[in-house]
């Protein structure tokens, strides 16, 4: 059985496979085409639509472990950045459900990690320029999955600009030329390319006028979007919220990581203020941006689950203050221990109902009331 948001999506995969009619033309068209190919593969059914999402889901999760290590160099703290995005329940519902957004995302933070890997390691300057050039071509796929990932790519697109100003982190190495191809030709070129098989597959033309009409109809779509009364939610009303979304799959952030985060997002503000500290300032920078585009972005449906994609970056605040604090300690415990043991009992009550087990399984661990 389809559920929330997924008809829509799976409708327009099918349409993909059925090649008759676009039934989804208010998205762009890369994700869709990854929910076709997984029907295509395992079977017009539960199983089939959702394949695909997983497997994003997966690869945002090494992506994450990646990310940690970079930024911090110690494999233990990625592992447990990975480990608390695991057990904050979005990642876990999203990659579980055949929408938009877990694929997005997937690209989103596989692109943070190239950029990341430039500004970094130690590596050759062609191997930056590569590493650059990644980051741009995934922005752009990611943008082909949904506009969203403009946010992100605008986010880092920001923070090239002032460390390129700054003369550090080798920005001046790559060069202007370099770093405009990467974060500004690059990203729309890979976005519209995504096109290509949507139009030769319905026999349309690939031209400007028929790009520029899919994509203001895009636009206006969302403009008019009236959302559902009854599901949507402030954006500001997501940091605190204490009750799930029972419609999809009984979502509902880990409070030990996503107020946990909030807290530790907070110190990584303050130090970044204080010492412009690199991995403080970039996760401070991408979860205020992809939360922030909610006061600005001209939409009226507002729901629980956009909060995927700053909820991702919480996991990784709490291991870099973790790891600025030199392994405190409560109670002769390591703190970052007793995190993940909280993390993991609360993703455990929670678990019977975000999977779906049946009757009287779904209660084992208590019932929301």
């Amino acid at each position: 059985m389809l559920i929330f948001d997924e008809s829509p999506y799976v409708n327009g995969a099918r349409s993909l496979l059925s090649g008759t009619q676009d039934l989804n033309p208010e998205h762009p068209p890369l994700a869709k085409f990854f929910i076709a190919a997984a029907i295509k593969v395992a079977g017009d059914n539960a199983f089939g639509w959702r394949l695909a999402g997983t497997g994003f889901g997966a690869l945002t999760l090494v992506a994450i472990f990646f990310w940690t290590y970079i930024l911090l160099q110690d494999y233990a703290l990625a592992l447990i950045a990975a480990s608390l995005t695991f057990f904050n329940n979005f990642l876990f519902v999203m990659a579980r459900v055949a929408m938009l957004d877990v694929f997005y995302f997937a690209f989103v933070i596989w692109g943070v990690l190239a950029f990341t890997a430039a500004i970094v390691l130690e590596i050759s300057l062609a191997q930056r320029r590569a590493l650059f050039v990644a980051s741009g071509l995934l922005f752009g796929l990611g943008t082909a999955c949904k506009w969203n990932a403009v946010v992100t790519l605008g986010a880092v697109g920001l923070t090239a600009v002032i460390l390129y100003v700054l003369n550090t982190r080798h920005l001046r190495d790559i060069g202007v030329t370099w770093l405009g191809f990467a974060l500004i030709f690059l990203p729309p070129a890979a976005y519209f390319l995504a096109y290509w098989p949507l139009c030769y597959h319905f026999h349309r033309p690939f031209s400007v006028t028929e790009l520029t009409e899919m994509n203001a109809f895009i636009w206006r779509y969302h403009v008019a979007c009236l959302g559902n009364p009854a599901l949507d939610i402030p954006w500001y009303r997501w940091l605190f919220r204490a009750s799930p979304e029972r419609a999809l799959s009984y979502l509902m952030g880990n409070f030990v990581v996503v107020w946990g985060g909030l807290f530790a997002l907070a110190l990584c503000a303050w130090r970044f203020w204080r010492s412009f500290a690199l991995a403080e300032g970039l996760v401070t920078i991408l979860y205020a941006a992809n939360l922030l585009q909610w006061v600005i972005i001209p939409q009226k449906r507002l729901v629980y689950y956009y909060y995927f994609p700053p909820a991702m970056f919480l996991g990784v605040a709490i291991v870099i203050v973790l790891s600025r604090a030199h392994s405190p300690r409560l109670f002769g415990i390591r703190l970052s221990v007793l995190l993940l043991l909280a993390a993991g009992v609360f993703f455990l009550y929670c678990y019977p109902r975000m999977s779906g087990l049946p009757s009287p399984y779904d209660c084992m661990f208590g019932c929301w009331s």
